[in-house]
């Protein structure tokens, strides 16, 4: 499924513009993140109300870290750990994102 595909699936406008950036690009970004850490993550297992709390955590991330070595991304997927263990996503795979 095509990240488009996901947010219409979950009812969230792809071009929804979230601190200046849509949540399509939002979720192209993550995606992109999680490739470069050779981590495989199904972002259409998650509800409307889990993706929302990740686009909004990561228009946060924006006014904190820079865009270097996917910092934001990685920012914003630490701060959903649990939302993302829940579908799977193992501590080994958390801490391939974290800062240390």
């Amino acid at each position: 499924m095509n990240i488009s595909d996901i947010l219409i699936s979950k009812k969230i406008n792809p071009l929804k513009v979230v601190y200046n950036v849509t949540a399509q690009e939002i979720l192209h970004l993550l995606s992109d993140a999680l490739n470069e850490f050779s981590i495989s993550f199904d972002l259409s297992k998650l509800s409307k109300k889990e993706l929302e709390k990740i686009l909004s955590d990561y228009a946060e991330t924006i006014e904190i870290y820079h865009s270097e070595n996917y910092h934001r991304e990685r920012a914003t997927l630490l701060r959903n750990e649990t939302i993302l263990r829940k579908y799977g996503l193992t501590i080994e795979q958390i801490n391939k994102l974290d800062f240390v």
